[in-house]
């Protein structure tokens, strides 16, 4: 987990997130033309059922990448089923 500050609606704030979800989070602002502080800015202004900030954020960015891969083509299998390694066949069979 990572902990960084942000000014949200122009109040410093701090939230803990895990590396790829500030990574993700970066590409949404780079996708999108913002700053971190908007971005969050416009979560916080947007949230409605959540008290918890961090929560909205991680929330946010789940949809945003929901929506963003029903719009493309589906991901290509990296492995056939049957290409599995032997002991996670046998250990599915338990």
């Amino acid at each position: 987990m990572q902990m960084r500050n942000i000014r949200v609606n122009g109040k410093r704030t701090s939230m803990k997130l895990m590396p790829v979800e500030w990574e993700s989070l970066e590409e949404i602002c780079a996708r999108e033309h913002m700053t971190m502080s908007e971005l969050v800015s416009k979560i916080e202004a947007e949230r409605q059922d959540c008290d918890n900030l961090t929560g909205c954020v991680r929330v946010y960015a789940l949809c945003y990448f929901r929506k963003a891969a029903s719009l493309s083509e589906p991901m290509p299998r990296h492995r056939a089923p049957e290409a599995r390694a032997p002991e996670a066949i046998a250990y599915a069979a338990e």
